[in-house]
């Protein structure tokens, strides 16, 4: 069982700067072989100030902090099923942007399920451009911790 004080938990903020080559491997990682992941041309042509950031892209993301996020709540890979992501999308990112993103305990429940109790996690991370303080992105992680 997880303990319940991390309801609320906010590690600390991470930063990190988006290069033009982390978007043309990722791109290419997902097989999505639109050019304005790879032409700086593309994308100023199709409107963009420079290489947009894929969907998904932001999963890198996805815990803020030096502390690592499972040995901080005490959770076991051995008892960890993933529950799912959700990407919620507020303004657009670029390369050579920099990002500001910080990863929040939102919940933890303890459920009874066919194999047992277990816990429900569900953190928030939550990116904002540096330069503008625009919120960027929003990631929902459940993880199901099994007793």
């Amino acid at each position: 069982m997880l303990d319940r004080k991390f309801i609320g938990y906010k590690f600390e903020p991470s930063e990190r700067t988006i290069p033009r080559w982390k978007i043309s491997q990722f791109a290419n990682a997902i097989r999505d072989t639109n050019p304005i992941y790879y032409e700086l041309n593309e994308a100023k042509n199709q409107g963009y100030k420079d290489l947009p950031v894929p969907p998904t892209f932001f999963t890198r993301m996805i815990y803020s902090g030096e502390k690592n996020f499972y040995a901080t709540l005490g959770i076991d890979f051995k008892k960890l099923l993933d529950g799912g992501k959700e990407f919620r999308y507020y303004s657009q990112c670029v390369a050579g942007d920099t990002l500001i993103y910080q990863t929040k305990v939102e919940n933890i429940i303890e459920k009874e399920g066919k194999r047992g109790k277990m816990d429900i996690v569900t953190s928030i991370t939550e990116g904002k451009n540096k330069d503008s303080n625009e919120k960027v992105f929003e990631i929902i992680n459940t993880l199901i911790v099994f007793h």
